[in-house]
């Protein structure tokens, strides 16, 4: 039976499904992916269906990646020459129950998890950065529009004194 892998990618960032899972064919495959995707942007199964947004499951074989689609909404992806496909819109699928997907998230998602908190924190730490620098920055750009019109006021009065410059 051949062996399918669920990758999780976020912009330029692909968290690896390094087990896979045996299904009978791409069509099984392209069902569990719609099925997970459906239990994940779940807000009554996952807590919350945003923490997904923009996040995408790509299903690949042997040959490579033979479907994608957006786990959360919106779906927002950098399009550039490396893209292999655009998203795809996801058909009708029942949902699988916690047991058929917990291979799924045996190999990774408790990692996943801690990654995505730790960005959480950068981000806070980062915003109250950017903030401190932006008051910093403020004030030199008032500092130096003060200095700008006393270079004004100097240049003025001594035009006025007749002196040259």
């Amino acid at each position: 039976m051949p062996r399918y892998f669920f990758h999780l990618s976020f912009g330029q960032r692909t968290v690896p499904d390094e087990e896979g899972v045996e299904l009978p064919n791409r069509t099984a495959a392209r069902d569990e992916a719609l099925a997970v995707v459906r239990d994940l942007a779940n807000p009554e199964h996952s807590g919350h269906s945003r923490r997904w947004a923009s996040w995408f499951l790509e299903v690949a074989d042997e040959t490579g990646g033979f479907f994608r689609t957006p786990i959360g909404h919106p779906a927002l992806e950098v399009v550039t020459s490396k893209t292999n496909s655009p998203p795809v819109e996801q058909p009708d699928a029942e949902p699988l129950q916690p047991a058929a997907i917990a291979p799924f998230f045996a190999t990774g998602a408790a990692e996943l998890v801690r990654q995505m908190a730790a960005r959480r924190e950068m981000t806070v730490h980062l915003l109250k950065h950017n903030e401190r620098l932006r008051r910093e920055l403020s004030s030199i750009c008032q500092a130096s529009e003060g200095v700008r019109i006393r270079a004004n006021r100097l240049v003025s009065l001594v035009r006025a004194a007749g002196g040259k410059i």
